[in-house]
């Protein structure tokens, strides 16, 4: 009977541990498709930035930003939730094996016990009876240990296989999340490229403000030439190096004989758009690159919970 309540304390420890497993696995699948499909309307909204308006009811690009940050965080959180278990299960290896270790301490111990025994009442001729009750007794002693011992390395056996299941799901974690910290962060134009991108949609909106399609049509192919590829080495090297991003820059129609500021460049002076009018300021161009650190951007009170309750 005992065995039998073994059998279904271990089964159902194992089907217990295997909920667990597909329950955190489901919540990174639907913290990735909120995730995926949050970062995909955000990237739509810095691939057309042109389009001011938006349909009544949909979120802002701000407030898609904050949303998919909200759901980053909960995206480490799970993180730290894996890791977490993970080294409670390494604990539980850890006693584990330091218990059969114990164990088969003793065992050995017992049996030694036993053979010392066994030599006096061979010596004996099985004529004491109290040495030979003694035996009984250390010989049900091992029989006990041993049967501890094997039940101990059964249990070490399946915290193990729970350890690896455990780091795999730790592993898997940690690659959804730097997945979803770089979505993230390419959704907040945080990622050099996009700052770029968005730097050449903001200026076509600042440039062409005003005219008929043909015109604005014509404005905005004018100020995508001016902004060439090396002005986007340009730009790209300031933030690289940590300094200020470059500003795009109006100049004064009332100043005569207007000078830029160092290291600014007119745009397209061939273009009626641009001639005379705007101008870019980078940066010093002799610094050198730097690590770029992401700084989390602050979340909205209340959208972290939002984001969690939609799963």
């Amino acid at each position: 009977m005992d065995e039998l309540d073994g059998q279904a304390t271990e089964s159902g420890g194992r089907l217990g541990g295997c909920l667990v497993q597909v329950v955190s696995h489901g919540a990174a699948l639907v913290l990735g498709a909120v995730l995926g499909i949050m970062g995909a309307r955000v990237t739509e909204y810095y691939q057309n930035p042109e389009v001011l308006s938006r349909p009544e009811g949909e979120l802002s690009r701000a407030e898609l930003i904050a949303k998919l940050d909200a759901s980053d965080r909960a995206y480490a959180q799970l993180l730290a939730e894996n890791a977490k278990k993970q080294e409670a299960a390494q604990t539980e290896v850890t006693e584990a094996t330091k218990k059969v270790v114990d164990l088969q301490g003793q065992v050995s111990a017992k049996q030694d016990e036993i053979t010392v025994l066994e030599l006096k009442a061979k010596k004996g001729a099985g004529k004491s009876a109290a040495l030979k009750k003694e035996l009984e007794a250390r010989s049900a002693e091992l029989e006990s240990l041993r049967a501890e011992l094997n039940t101990a390395l059964a249990d070490k056996a399946r915290l193990e296989e729970d350890l690896v299941v455990s780091r795999e799901e730790t592993r898997v974690a940690k690659d959804e999340t730097l997945v979803a910290q770089g979505e993230t962060r390419i959704a907040q134009g945080q990622t050099v490229d996009a700052r770029w991108d968005g730097f050449v949609s903001d200026a076509i909106v600042s440039i062409c403000e005003k005219g008929n399609r043909t015109k604005l049509a014509k404005c905005k192919e004018e100020v995508r030439a001016s902004l060439t590829s090396r002005r986007s080495a340009q730009f790209k090297q300031c933030v690289g190096s940590l300094q200020a991003q470059p500003r795009l820059v109006r100049m004064d129609d009332k100043v005569k004989d207007p000078e830029m500021p160092r290291w600014s460049e007119w745009l397209d002076q061939d273009s009626t758009f641009t001639k005379d009018k705007w101008y870019v300021t980078f940066c010093d161009p002799t610094l050198p690159e730097a690590t770029i650190t992401e700084q989390p951007s602050p979340v909205p009170a209340g959208l972290e919970d939002e984001v969690l309750e939609d799963l």
